[in-house]
């Protein structure tokens, strides 16, 4: 008469399930963090408490799902070495474009000072020539003194 599952299995078969479960529960834990540390076959038997060669007996299919989440963390760092290089060569591009751009925003600076020179230049030769203009516009007598000549 069978009780429960638990009778129907060795003392072995038990430890065996218990120490799959410790390793799946390392292998979720480290698989979790957001760390550099590769998941290793190593790594996983220390987190768990376990020796090492416990994945190579008798449990292959765990050094399984260890290689295709140590492949997962691998391609996951490499599409972000990937974008870290891209940002940095844009950030090189835009540095260059900045300072391409301050250098024709002095230039243009320079330009505008000259400019506003020239014109201020212009501004009293204007006022010159105008105060002339209006002196030559006045009359003038030709006889001083002659009353037909109101001037």
């Amino acid at each position: 008469m069978r009780m429960n599952k638990a009778e129907d299995t060795t003392p072995q078969q038990r430890r065996h399930a218990r120490t799959k479960a410790k390793l799946r529960g390392a292998l979720e834990a480290l698989s979790a963090r957001e760390s550099s540390a590769p998941i290793t076959a190593a790594a996983i038997a220390r987190e768990a408490g376990v020796g090492r060669n416990v994945l190579y007996v008798g449990h292959t299919d765990i050094l399984q799902e260890i290689r295709t989440a140590a492949d997962a963390r691998t391609a996951v760092r490499g599409k972000r070495d990937d974008a870290a290089r891209a940002d940095a060569l844009k950030v090189r591009d835009l540095e260059g474009r900045l300072a391409s751009m301050a250098t024709e925003n002095a230039s243009l600076l320079l330009r505008v000072r000259e400019t506003q020179s020239k014109l201020g230049r212009a501004e009293k030769l204007n006022a010159q020539l105008l105060r002339q203009l209006a002196d030559a516009r006045r009359p003038v007598r030709l006889r001083p003194g002659d009353p037909e000549n109101p001037a």
